[in-house]
């Protein structure tokens, strides 16, 4: 979704910014100015590597405030907001230091003769390691915000987007593998799914995603986690359909009756968007039931309530306005 720049931690910044200038060279008509003009050549390489370096992470990565409603809450969840604008800005601040700090050594050797050619361009270096030191945790905070940036799925608001929701362990994954694309990481414990994976459906002239999202809870709001917090994102901003699973075996390790409570608040937050409830595990449960049954392990139903869901979702239009695609 996102293509930022790779970040480099403070002392491989470091390594490039030196080892560039270590190659640089220079002429003059004698040794002195010969000297001279490779001191000066050097830490003006140096130090345009770690200013353009470091101004090319503030400028590399998007704006949170301009992004679409669904990529600024998922954003927001997966890096806070307001830490990683101090990061940003501290990085932006050191590109500043940095020329200023190149720009006034340039001069001062210029002007320096013998072993105090030297001497500055030592110093220039020190001030420069050290202000890049200064943002060393800035600059490991920006490669963690990275990979969270890089873990969003690309979702193209033209194409209708279904999401799958429920308790953990219920079997979310193991029925987008079973119905797209997708391959979520599955595991038999709860809160496999850490974030929200993509899969694609193709019917057809016509194409799906789907959506596989973190287990949610039965509980307040403000006491779910950053995992609960993107599917409720997801559902959000993006659901055009949901499949909503339940497992009446209950081998998720939670009991039915939580897992309803959270199908009612769904149903209640969500009623505009088409919901298909769903039994998982069919083949660990042979009591009568209303709702369709799926078994990923057998095959049994997946085909019949994929179809019955696509015959359901529909896709926004323009201003939030429903618009038909072809069942």
């Amino acid at each position: 979704m996102f293509e930022l720049p790779s970040i480099l931690t403070a002392q491989s910044l470091l390594d490039k910014a030196f080892g560039r200038a270590a190659k640089a060279t220079a002429k003059g008509p004698d040794r002195a100015t010969r000297a001279r003009n490779l001191a000066v050549a050097r830490v003006r390489v140096a130090g345009e590597a770690i200013t353009g370096t470091l101004r090319g992470y503030v400028t590399g990565f998007p704006s949170i405030d301009r992004l679409p409603p669904f990529y600024r809450e998922l954003v927001d969840v997966l890096v806070d907001r307001g830490k990683l604008k101090k990061h940003l800005a501290a990085a932006g601040w050191a590109a500043d230091r940095a020329r200023e700090i190149t720009r006034d050594y340039r001069r001062r050797i210029g002007r320096a003769s013998g072993p105090a050619i030297g001497g500055l361009r030592r110093e220039a270096y020190g001030r420069l390691s050290s202000l890049v030191t200064q943002v060393s945790s800035d600059l490991d905070a920006l490669i963690e915000a990275r990979r969270a940036f890089r873990r969003v799925p690309e979702i193209d608001p033209a194409v209708p987007t279904i999401v799958v929701a429920g308790y953990p362990n219920v079997g979310k994954s193991s029925f987008v593998r079973a119905v797209s694309t997708g391959r979520p990481k599955i595991a038999a414990y709860p809160f496999t799914t850490q974030g929200v994976s993509l899969g694609h459906i193709e019917r057809g002239a016509m194409r799906y995603q789907i959506l596989d999202t973190p287990g949610i809870l039965d509980r307040p709001m403000a006491e779910r986690n950053k995992m609960e917090r993107q599917a409720i994102a997801a559902l959000t901003h993006v659901a055009d359909g949901v499949v909503f699973l339940l497992d009446p075996s209950e081998s998720c390790g939670y009991p039915l009756d939580a897992q309803r409570r959270l199908l009612d608040e769904v149903q209640a937050l969500f009623s505009s968007v088409p919901i298909a409830v769903v039994e998982a595990k069919a083949d660990l449960v042979a009591t009568p039931s209303k709702y369709p049954r799926v078994s990923v392990l057998t095959g049994e139903g997946v085909p019949e309530v994929l179809e019955l869901l696509l015959a359901k979702v529909t896709s926004r239009g323009p201003e939030g306005a429903p618009r038909p695609v072809a069942p």
